[in-house]
């Protein structure tokens, strides 16, 4: 199972704090901004794949969920509206996934151990009467990476969910796929044409290149149909996901050691470092060999050697140096562990 970064995260803002007065403020405020960014990124920072299941009523969205989980995982009724809660199928033991759920106010859960880290959000029917339904899925837009929208072919073209909705989200039009389900009810030439039409309107609604997956969730007989194409469009999805994750990782690690680097941590600060550098304080010839003999640089020399220090200051940046080091071992270890995940992953 990928590894949630929020730990990861965890250490650099300890970094962050470790280094004040030892590293440049602009390193600091850079390694920050990243670990903000980093936080508010819609995956919360899993490393399944988190994809919503949205569409009109009777539209089959339950029963692509059974679908592409192998097995049922919800029941599937004739009766309209039928999907009136939000379900959602998650990996065991992901606490980012875990935590979105409940941002979202996500209360039935079914957990596997598929090994395939997949999440799938089953949704409430759009166009229902019940307009919490409508927010739900505005929420859950932001957040998730890949946003299975599935129409089915009498409806497909319904205005109600093209111009109040869709033309209103082509912002994330990059975690759209387009799903035509039920294709097993027409004939060849049938879907074809319905598959075009829809692409059509689809780009009337602003979505510029959209692709439609013809599929059967639950056909009449035999096995369902496209559900291989649309599992190669959200692994698609997953490779890019991980080699996102990857430079995040990458990212993250490289803003810590600089903090490392610019106070100079790597040879470490031995016991009795602030003992002689106390010893040749007021002596600057005395002081700057020790502190070049401690390779001790940057923000924190300067305050050493500033007539004004008191060895109280000197002790804790000592401490504070040796703190960050520490810190920084414990960031690249974390980091090797998920970046293996990754690789791990994507063999």
């Amino acid at each position: 199972m990928q590894r949630d970064l929020t730990p990861v995260l965890d250490l650099l803002d300890l970094a962050i704090a470790s280094s004040e007065g030892l590293a440049s403020e602009a390193d600091r405020d850079e390694a920050a901004r990243l670990a903000d960014a980093a936080r508010r990124r819609r995956d919360h920072l899993s490393g399944a794949i988190v994809a919503a299941v949205a569409g009109g009523t009777g539209s089959g969205k339950s029963s692509l969920l059974n679908a592409l989980a192998g097995h049922e995982v919800v029941s599937t009724s004739a009766l309209r509206p039928h999907t009136e809660e939000p379900l959602a199928w998650i990996p065991a033991n992901d606490p980012a996934i875990s935590s979105m759920m409940e941002i979202l106010g996500i209360v039935t859960i079914v957990e596997h151990d598929d090994g395939h880290g997949l999440a799938i959000i089953d949704l409430p029917d759009l166009d229902s009467t019940n307009h919490d339904h409508r927010s739900l899925v505005e929420a859950t837009l932001p957040l998730v990476d890949a946003v299975i929208w599935i129409f089915d072919p009498i409806k497909y073209h319904d205005p109600s969910i093209h111009g109040e909705f869709l033309a209103q989200m082509t912002e994330y039009e990059s975690v759209f796929i387009f799903v035509l389900n039920k294709v097993d009810r027409l004939d060849e030439a049938e879907a074809e044409a319905v598959g075009a039409h829809l692409g059509g309107v689809l780009a009337l609604d602003g979505f510029s290149d959209p692709e439609v997956v013809p599929v059967a969730a639950a056909p009449f007989e035999g096995e369902p149909i496209g559900i291989d194409t649309l599992r190669v469009s959200l692994e698609r999805t997953l490779v890019d996901k991980r080699s996102d994750r990857a430079k995040l990782v990458s990212d993250i690690l490289r803003a810590g050691r600089r903090l490392a680097a610019d106070a100079n941590v790597w040879r470490g600060t031995p016991d009795d470092a602030h003992e002689q550098i106390r010893g040749a304080a007021g002596e600057s010839i005395q002081l700057a060999g020790a502190l070049d003999r401690f390779e001790i640089a940057g923000p924190l020399r300067i305050e050493i050697e500033s007539s004004s220090v008191r060895s109280d200051a000197i002790d804790l940046g000592l401490r504070k140096r040796a703190e960050l080091a520490a810190t920084i071992a414990a960031l690249g270890v974390a980091c090797a562990e998920i970046t293996r995940d990754i690789q791990e992953g994507a063999s």
